[in-house]
């Protein structure tokens, strides 16, 4: 039991260290994506996280082996938060 949490937490730290990069990454884009597409910053990031939805039910299957019904499931639950919060953004 004790390896399980040791794994989980260098796991947990990987994923922090892969978040900041990811997001430094992103942040640096931002910019010139609200120029290509003609939106402003905020809808941008909300975009990235709309995106990062698909990834994230990707590696959830891949890392459980979740069945295809689940990972739509999850997907669409993920997209919901996400378009709920552009919805309060744009309706602001």
């Amino acid at each position: 039991m004790e390896e399980n949490v040791e794994k989980a937490r260098k796991a947990n730290l990987a994923a922090s260290a892969i978040g900041n990069a990811m997001s430094k990454t992103l942040n640096d884009m931002t910019p010139g994506f609200a120029a290509q597409y003609d939106l402003d910053e905020q809808l941008v990031t909300l975009a990235i996280a709309q995106a990062a939805v698909g990834i994230a039910a990707t590696a959830a299957s891949e890392a459980t082996g979740m069945g295809a019904d689940d990972v739509m499931v999850l997907e669409d639950r993920l997209h919901e938060v996400v378009f709920d919060a552009m919805n309060e953004l744009l309706n602001d």
